[in-house]
């Protein structure tokens, strides 16, 4: 997969495998579990860029995980 396009082809058809007998209805929880990390991963990127553009990446802190 390249792109979200790609993801979401291969959403349907898997879609399709649970429905005809093809995958099993845990396998597919599975993906969607893997899928919906690449989104939330994707969103966040996204929001990052928005926000960079906004306020300047200069302005943006990172966050830490020890504190």
């Amino acid at each position: 997969m390249k792109n979200t396009k790609d993801l979401r082809a291969r959403l349907l058809s898997n879609m399709d495998d649970v429905a005809n007998g093809e995958m099993t209805v845990d396998v597919a929880k599975g993906v969607c579990n893997l899928a919906q990390q690449v989104y939330n991963t994707l969103n966040i990127e996204l929001k990052r860029a928005k926000l960079s553009e906004q306020i300047g990446e200069d302005n943006i802190k990172p966050v830490s995980f020890d504190d």
